[in-house]
């Protein structure tokens, strides 16, 4: 049973060591990125000619307004880029990362240090978490911070509209555009 044990135990050990060496040859693969950056949107830098995207986090779009509470519209977007902007002007941020989004936007996290960028940006209350950072989000909420000391819609949500009534739109302009040119002609 000793060798038995041992055996197990030497398994182990051997899986552990296997699974260290694989995460540090990815964490050697990964894009490393120090700035100077600049905020594209509430989730996106620029940095060297490449578009990094903050892992774990959804800000709302450039152009998307928010309702405060007294109702009254605000460029919550533009709020968002201007909050990212200050923050990575503020420090001296690393940001690194292994994949890319649907865009071919690097995916990344930014530290400063402990500092994580993306929960800072959620702490505010002007992302929501993705996956990542539920807890900086469940307290920007409670307090009502950022986004939320309003109504907002999901900038998933907000985007995923838009996309709607722009092919609505395409398919409008398509119906009508052949009878319109085929009125011209007739005259």
């Amino acid at each position: 049973m000793t060798k038995r044990l041992r055996d197990v135990v030497l398994g182990f050990a051997i899986l552990a060591l296997a699974l260290l060496i694989i995460a540090k040859l990815e964490n050697e693969q990964a894009l490393r990125f120090a700035g100077p950056f600049t905020a594209v949107d509430g989730d996106t830098l620029l940095a060297s000619g490449e578009r990094l995207r903050l892992e774990g986090i959804d800000a709302p779009e450039l152009s998307q307004t928010c309702d405060a509470a007294d109702g009254s519209a605000y460029p919550c977007g533009e709020d968002a880029r201007d909050l990212l902007s200050t923050l990575v002007d503020a420090r001296a941020w690393e940001c690194s990362g292994t994949r890319r989004d649907r865009y071919q936007r690097l995916l990344v996290l930014c530290k400063a240090g402990t500092d994580d960028l993306g929960e800072r940006i959620v702490s505010a209350g002007f992302a929501v978490a993705d996956g990542r950072y539920l807890a900086a989000e469940a307290k920007a909420r409670a307090v009502g911070e950022g986004i939320w000391r309003g109504r907002f819609e999901r900038p998933s949500d907000w985007r995923r509209q838009r996309q709607i009534e722009e092919a609505e739109l395409a398919g409008w302009v398509e119906a009508l555009l052949p009878r319109w040119m085929s009125r011209w002609f007739e005259e």
